[in-house]
């Protein structure tokens, strides 16, 4: 068996193994996500202050905040801070609109980047809570008030939401929806084996204290959300995860968009992960540090290979093509191809290939359930199965190059 095979099989082995692991902790723990569905008496609400940074959203910032000022929450418990970090548009006349409502304060500031947004508005928090809000999505009137509840518990230090693509207007958001469901399901999983490690900017909720005595937020490779959480846990902080808390966003539309910004995430995914090696292997972080980090920077790496194997197996067929127009011409006989089953490539391989797909599929299905989703057999599964896997390479491969030679990249190229 050559080196090649032995790749093969190896970024197969790892996609199948943790495809595994995600259907059976589901499954050890499905009671248990059922009967917190079923959970309707809500009385604990904390006092919280959500965060909106925004640069130049003058296309949704004004949604933005009515769905905060629509959340079912005390009005006397909920703060709403908006940080203009250096917008060039209208952003700050629509906000100012908003302002005669006593619970939003509304900073200015140059621009500066999203962690130091997120840094200037902690220094005027006096809640318990503190949480964060992309200024291009919009939350359900419920999500706070299922979030709030695990605060009860004095060990949790911090709650994410459910990520739901507002739309799906072609392929591209189309991806996004389910790429955004199968997060929503990792991450369910990753709660249940202590192993959340990103805090995403769409309603992340915090203990402002554990923020404050870790420093608040930092740049971190243009990814302060998944530095901030794995920086949690490298201090034994407990990160749970609610699906029943809905939050909307708007897709990108683009290949062009979605590119720039999962390169940005990957990039980011990469160095914060080797940032904290020190946790990988290391029994004291549970399974984040046995199994979930290790093992998420070896998928990349094996893709990143197998990915670099295709196009090198392809770049000696087209050779190899080249070779024998030269000797033969254009003349070949190429004949009809034969349909028997006894020429269809059965082996070990496309099996793996077929039962990763089947699990990939119904852990999608599961996603939608658990998120209450009112169409479970939708055509994103399809269009996500088969467009998804040909361009996520792409950026992995960006990413690792960066990465590996430390380019950094500007939010705003992102």
């Amino acid at each position: 068996m050559d080196l090649s095979v032995l790749i093969i099989y190896f970024a197969l082995f790892i996609s199948l193994y943790f495809e595994i692991y995600l259907l059976l902790t589901f499954f050890e723990h499905r009671k248990e996500i059922k009967a917190k569905k079923n959970k309707k008496n809500i009385d604990f609400f904390p006092s919280t202050t959500i965060i909106v940074p925004c640069w130049n959203e003058e296309d949704t910032i004004e949604g933005t905040l009515k769905s905060l000022l629509n959340l079912d929450y005390p009005k006397d418990k909920l703060k709403i801070i908006v940080v203009d970090d250096g917008s060039t548009d209208s952003t700050a006349d629509k906000v100012e609109k908003f302002l005669p409502h006593s619970q939003i304060n509304f900073i200015q500031k140059e621009n500066g980047g999203k962690h130091t947004a997120m840094n200037r508005a902690l220094k005027e928090i006096d809640t318990v809570l503190v949480g964060s809000l992309d200024a291009d999505s919009f939350v359900d009137k419920n999500a706070l008030k299922f979030v709030a509840e695990h605060f009860k518990n004095k060990n949790i230090s911090a709650v994410t939401s459910v990520i739901k693509s507002l739309d799906n207007k072609n392929i591209w958001a189309q991806i996004q929806k389910s790429e955004f469901l199968l997060s929503a399901k990792v991450r369910k999983i990753f709660a249940l084996s202590g192993s959340i490690f990103i805090t995403p900017g769409p309603f992340s909720i915090m203990r402002a204290l554990v923020v404050k005595e870790l420093g608040g937020w930092k740049k971190a490779h243009n990814t302060e959300d998944m530095e901030i959480g794995i920086r949690m846990q490298s201090h034994n902080y407990i990160i749970e995860n609610e699906e029943m808390s809905i939050i909307y966003t708007k897709p990108l539309t683009t290949f062009k968009a979605l590119y720039k910004q999962r390169l940005r995430w990957l990039y980011g995914f990469l160095r914060n992960t080797w940032d904290y090696r020190f946790m990988f292997f290391n029994k004291k972080y549970g399974n984040l540090g046995i199994f979930i980090l290790p093992y998420s920077l070896m998928a990349v790496v094996s893709v990143v290979i197998l990915f670099l194997l295709m196009i090198f197996k392809i770049y000696l067929s087209i050779i190899d093509w080249i070779i024998k127009i030269s000797v033969v011409g254009f003349n070949f006989d190429w004949g009809w191809p034969n349909l028997k089953w006894f020429f269809i490539d059965t082996g070990p391989i496309l099996w793996i290939i077929f039962v990763i797909i089947i699990i990939t599929i119904a852990i999608l299905i599961f996603s939608k359930k658990m998120v209450n989703e009112e169409k479970v057999y939708t055509k994103d599964i399809p269009i996500y199965l088969i467009i998804y896997g040909l361009i996520a390479p792409l950026w992995l491969l960006a990413a690792f190059w960066k990465a590996l030679f430390k380019i950094e990249s500007k939010w705003e190229d992102n």
